[in-house]
């Protein structure tokens, strides 16, 4: 449990959310790019269920992953005009399919709307590229309700970089005992625990076929709705 947030849960001002495998399921809509993106370089690529192993960490170790079909990599077996010319690719066939492929979880919007009508301020943190982030949310219908997103390539950390909240915290005038950051990953968990920021992971996203568990997240849910029990 984050130090003092047990009895402070009333004081919660601030919920950050990670995108993919959190607010959305779109691990078809990355992988389908991923897979447009090799084959347009004559690349025999991964299947769809194999990319969706290899989400959460940002598009260049999605793609050096997918290059070699395996989690971990050596950057030196990587021919780099090779990744190069597949991450311009990708970037290409991903914002062709950013409205498409993609579900909200159950409960998302309606909880979402819950939240904001209680007064607590909604964010976005990912590791996707911030060039998709807005599309995306406008595209999911969500567009009005989040009061700050960040993508990738704003500030030169992702997660599990504590910078990451930091950089959303400073920027709503909130401070990191007031936030709660919820994810799918041990990114997420990691990056509010280095920034002492209460944690939630949720069950059901792309923590790479391990238990969300193991990263003692202060809360775990299986629902995004059970999120209104913070409050």
């Amino acid at each position: 449990m984050t130090p003092g947030f047990e009895n402070d849960r009333e004081n919660i001002r601030l919920m950050i959310f990670d995108l993919d495998g959190t607010l959305a399921a779109t691990g078809q809509q990355i992988a389908l790019a991923v897979q447009a993106s090799m084959r347009n370089n004559n690349l025999t690529p991964p299947s769809v269920d194999e990319i969706c192993h290899y989400i959460g960490n940002g598009a260049e170790k999605l793609i050096k992953r997918s290059l070699v079909n395996s989690f971990d990599y050596n950057d030196d077996d990587i021919d780099p005009e090779l990744y190069e010319r597949v991450r311009r690719s990708y970037f290409t066939e991903y914002m062709e399919g950013i409205t498409r492929n993609f579900t909200l979880y159950p409960g998302v919007k309606d909880t979402l709307e819950r939240l904001k009508s209680r007064g607590i301020l909604l964010a976005i943190a990912t590791n996707k590229p911030d060039i998709y982030v807005q599309r995306w949310v406008d595209a999911a219908e969500l567009t009005g309700i989040f009061d700050f997103t960040l993508g990738s390539g704003v500030i030169p950390k992702v997660k599990p970089d504590p910078e990451v909240l930091f950089y959303v915290c400073e920027n709503l005038d909130v401070l990191p005992s007031q936030a709660v950051m919820v994810g799918d990953t041990c990114n997420d968990i990691l990056a509010a625990k280095a920034a002492g920021i209460c944690s939630v992971g949720l069950t059901y996203g792309y923590n790479y076929l391990r238990p969300l568990e193991e990263y003692q997240p202060d809360y775990v849910f299986d629902d995004f709705r059970d999120l209104l029990k913070l409050l």
